[in-house]
């Protein structure tokens, strides 16, 4: 048979892998393949793809449009990036590729689930600065429709095979998936954490949730870095902001500060997630300092916080967990303000325990929708993930704590956060 008529990548595969490696530790290592060439937007590079699956890979796709990179296709799967598909036969059937070749700089990644066990795991070849990617590059050179194979080997200086570091990266791609298979739950494990109680109900609230809070983040960390390369190539290029250009710039400032929020917002629900710490909080000082996390959000809405006074007062709680929750609950009553509208603090203490009180003057939450707040999964928002008062409620109760609400009227709306005293 005719080289060209099979497989041929498919035994680098083989040489190189000893196990299969999971959907998630894939996807993870193709963008950390990736990272050096966005990260650096003057890396003189070229980047070869076959990718039969997009899924959690777009981003990172879109991204490198803006990267300085040379970009090939060998499939038509990128072709809506306007990607060509220079691939001559489809010889290489279900196996898929990303490769990057550069100056101080080359790696290749080779996997394909058609020949795995599942379908949800993959062998997998992973190679850095290794000789041996020079025989993929000419393996994929023979079956392309241009002849690019000057600007393929300008980027391949000779090299001697970096053995120790190729172990080294195996050892450590291991691990990665390792940790990924501790983080999914099997399905009898999941069954086992439904039948058990309210402490192991909270832990299926992480399971659930926690990976898509990471994949969120990941989305929004993306979403930043992509309108930032916009903003800097655009200003970069230009002598005179006409006005068209400054309000492109402005709608893409516009996107990056609003995927800062969703992390800042994201990121606070996974803190509540730690676990309980309890010590003595100085609850006046602590509600001042939290609320200068909370000023620029307010000034941006032109929404004034104020907080009445009080006496010094110490409580036994979670530091971490009250933030998370007074937080929260200010984000929420700035979000329902309009400017000129206020929020105020103020405190209650009582015999055993003391009530810290959040009123805003914004928008009356729904009469139709007031007992749903505090469920799992609701959310009014159109990006919200239904987790903020729900894991602030489960985790406040952990440590004796409570979050209540209290009414919510054409005037006002109240929320109360109750805690005992020391």
């Amino acid at each position: 048979m005719n080289k060209n008529n099979y497989n041929t990548l498919y035994q680098y595969i083989y040489d190189n892998s000893f196990k299969e490696y999971r959907k998630e530790t894939i996807n993870g290592l193709f963008r950390a393949i990736l990272e050096p060439v966005i990260e650096n937007q003057k890396f003189e590079a070229c980047i070869l793809f076959r990718l039969n699956d997009l899924t959690d890979k777009e981003t990172i796709i879109k991204r490198l449009s803006f990267s300085g990179a040379s970009l090939y296709s060998y499939c038509s799967s990128l072709e809506k990036y306007g990607y060509c598909n220079i691939e001559k036969n489809n010889i290489w059937k279900n196996t898929e590729f990303v490769i990057v070749l550069g100056s101080r700089y080359s790696a290749a990644m080779l996997w394909d689930y058609s020949q795995a066990q599942t379908p949800e795991t993959t062998p997998l070849c992973i190679l850095y600065n290794s000789r041996t990617i020079q025989d993929i590059i000419k393996k994929i050179i023979d079956n392309s429709l241009i002849d690019k194979r000057d600007e393929y080997l300008k980027y391949m200086p000779d090299r001697r095979e970096n053995t120790l570091l190729n172990k080294s990266i195996k050892s450590i791609v291991n691990i990665l998936d390792l940790k990924n298979e501790e983080i999914i739950f099997s399905e009898i494990e999941k069954k086992q954490i439904l039948k058990s109680d309210d402490t192991v109900e909270t832990a299926r609230i992480v399971a659930e949730k926690a990976k898509f809070i990471a994949h969120e983040i990941k989305n929004n960390l993306s979403i930043i870095n992509l309108y930032s390369k916009i903003s800097q190539k655009k200003t970069d290029n230009l002598t005179a902001i006409i006005e068209e250009e400054k309000k492109s710039i402005k709608e893409s400032l516009n996107n990056i500060n609003t995927a800062s929020e969703n992390i800042s917002s994201l990121i606070n629900d996974l803190r509540c997630l730690s676990t309980p710490y309890i010590t003595e909080i100085n609850i006046k000082s602590f509600i001042y300092s939290t609320v200068i996390q909370c000023d620029e959000k307010a000034k941006k809405a032109g929404v004034n916080i104020s907080i009445d006074d009080f006496n010094d007062i110490i409580v036994r709680t979670d530091k971490t967990k009250l933030s998370c929750a007074l937080i929260n609950i200010i984000f929420n009553a700035i979000e329902a303000c309009k400017a000129g509208d206020s929020v105020i603090i103020s405190l209650l203490e009582e015999e055993n325990e003391v009530s810290i009180y959040i009123k805003n003057t914004g928008a009356k939450i729904p009469e139709e929708i007031q007992n749903k707040i505090f469920d799992i999964d609701f959310t009014t928002k159109e990006k919200g993930n239904g987790l903020g008062l729900a894991i602030c409620r489960k985790q406040l109760e952990l440590v004796n704590g409570n979050i209540k609400f209290i009414h919510s009227n054409e005037k006002e709306t109240l929320f109360e956060i109750v805690l005992p005293l020391k």
